[in-house]
């Protein structure tokens, strides 16, 4: 497990243990003016730890990126409380395994790229299978160890989202697992959590969508930090269109009160 190193080799500010994990897979738009909530957020909250998940065409897309995803993401490189991560869909499994790991090089050519910093530190594996079998075991070990070892970063965070409750072998190859990814109607707090796999809530994420703007979201994010969950993110959307810099600021404040 790499992430025991994480604060300590990519941040030098102090930071909280719990931290923010956005799926920002909305294009940048011009300049990264799309993006420029999620920016502010993290220049405003220097002691919260922000790992931004970018997704320029369900994967890298080609090298390098087009001028407002270079502006983007130089842009949150820019910040020491801040890393990006890769996103790869994995199809629950299904995605040949050499796609994975075309995607994964691609990710780590941005890293090449002299005009700009535009490099991802880690990579987040979505649509994971949890399904408790060794073929399954296999196959996210593979990638897993594919992204460790290719990604050019100090540490290399590795995310897997399956959105529910994953067996204890899986956390065996990632640093954070989101056994959370639903809406705020169905969130119900400890009673949520008391669902996940037992004795991993310090690897765990959750991120829930469809979130009021009336919503308490300290309440909620101070009843994660005492059940020892790792990651957080509320947003507006189910598909996460909207980045509302109210909730962002609600968010990191939540965080830093635990």
């Amino acid at each position: 497990m790499h992430l025991s190193y994480l604060i300590s080799l990519f941040f030098s500010l102090p930071v909280h243990s719990l931290f923010v994990l956005v799926p920002l897979y909305l294009y940048p738009d011009t300049s990264a003016s799309a993006w420029s909530n999620v920016t502010a957020a993290i220049a405003a909250n220097p002691k919260v730890q922000w790992q931004i998940i970018v997704n320029p065409n369900s994967g890298p897309g080609t090298y390098p990126p087009d001028a407002n995803y270079i502006a983007g993401l130089s842009k949150i490189n820019s910040y020491r409380n801040a890393i990006t991560l890769g996103y790869v869909a994995t199809n629950y499994g299904q995605v040949p395994y050499s796609t994975l790991t075309s995607q994964i090089d691609i990710y780590a050519k941005w890293a090449t790229y002299a005009q700009a910093n535009i490099s991802v530190g880690g990579i987040f594996f979505d649509e994971v299978n949890n399904t408790a079998a060794s073929a399954v075991y296999t196959y996210y070990q593979k990638a897993s160890g594919y992204a460790y070892a290719k990604v050019p970063s100090a540490v290399t965070p590795v995310v897997f989202n399956p959105g529910a409750s994953a067996p204890a072998k899986l956390f065996d190859y990632c640093d954070t697992m989101v056994q959370y990814e639903n809406s705020l109607q169905l969130y119900k707090d400890s009673t949520t959590i008391n669902t996940f796999q037992p004795g991993f809530n310090g690897e765990t994420a959750i991120i829930v969508y469809n979130t009021p703007s009336t919503t308490d979201v300290q309440s909620r994010v101070h009843t994660m930090a005492q059940q020892g969950i790792q990651a957080v993110y509320f947003g507006v959307d189910c598909c996460y269109h909207v980045f509302s810099g109210q909730l962002l600021a609600s968010v990191a404040s939540a965080v830093l009160a635990g």
